[in-house]
């Protein structure tokens, strides 16, 4: 098996991450939902942004490996990228700029909609989290923060203005999972099942260990496993569904990127992770999922 040497999050750049948040002036951004409902799933993860050292070739690459368009959004004296499929916003690009290169570092950030945005800041604060960035208000956006969860991980909450996207099925080329990569099972079980009042279901894969999916609504809305490598630290992994994995692989070093674990390499031929051409990670997997991949294990 291939060993993944990818690290993740660096303090330094989440510092200028979060610099970059604290701007006064802040990119318009798209919001969350195109049209405004009050539908709210809170616990579903509903945007994913990039924060890169190589705008021009990381564009090259997702334009070339699925299709994605690009609009450039100049406002508020900071440059953000508008991430399209099919002409519809599905995540976000900006740069890190006038930063070392030993402390450059791209991440791709998930946002995960929360039902009230002082609760969650709150629960974080007293269940070993870290808030880095306080609410802000994000023009067309909501209410918006950054935190560490209480084993480091990043992740962004948002009160969408908007209301959250509906429930549809997966599309391809999109996001449509987001998975987190804990070194304590128990620890994060505990924190985001509080957080979102998640139901824990476990299973048995294919591939002998156990995984672990968070409901709500009756509904998956992400998943958590043990991370298998001792140099990996927690976070949350992205997942973009598609319809011919080997397919997409074909093109990762092509384009610049590189796979750090292969069809081969997972013991299966439906997912892959690759990093694009700045080093941020992510998955991909074929949708639909194959059968019989997970036996959910029943408590006694």
């Amino acid at each position: 098996m291939t060993k993944i040497i990818f690290k993740k999050i660096l303090p330094y750049t989440l510092i200028l991450f979060l610099m970059y948040a604290c701007s006064p002036d802040l990119p318009k951004v798209p919001p969350i939902n195109l049209t405004p409902s009050n539908e709210f799933h809170p616990g579903k993860f509903v945007w994913w942004d990039l924060m890169t050292d190589d705008i021009a070739n990381v564009k090259k690459f997702y334009s070339g490996l699925f299709g994605w368009t690009f609009r450039d959004v100049e406002d508020g004296g900071k440059d953000y990228v508008v991430v399209l499929q099919d002409d519809v916003p599905i995540a976000g690009m900006f740069s890190l700029s006038d930063v070392k290169a030993e402390h450059k570092y791209s991440q791709w950030i998930s946002y995960v909609s929360v039902p009230d945005m002082n609760q969650a800041i709150n629960y974080t604060k007293q269940s070993g989290g870290t808030i880095y960035r306080e609410p802000f208000a994000l023009p067309d956006r909501g209410s918006v923060a950054f935190i560490l969860d209480s084993l480091n991980a990043v992740l962004a909450f948002v009160k969408s203005s908007t209301g959250d996207t509906k429930d549809v099925e997966p599309i391809y080329n999109r996001w449509f999972w987001t998975e987190l990569w804990t070194n304590n099972i128990d620890n994060s079980s505990d924190f985001y099942s509080e957080l979102f009042g998640y139901n824990l279901k476990k299973f048995n894969t294919s591939a002998g260990n156990m995984y672990y999916v968070f409901q709500k609504e009756n509904k998956p809305r992400s998943g958590m496993l043990k991370i298998p490598y001792d140099n990996v630290k927690p976070h949350w992994m992205p997942y973009i569904a598609v319809k011919d994995p080997a397919e997409i692989v074909s093109k990762v070093a092509a384009l610049g990127g590189t796979v750090y674990l292969g069809l081969d390499d997972t013991g299966r031929s439906d997912a892959a992770i690759i990093a694009d051409p700045s080093g941020a990670v992510f998955t991909i997997q074929k949708w639909p999922l194959e059968k019989g991949r997970l036996n959910e294990v029943k408590d006694e």
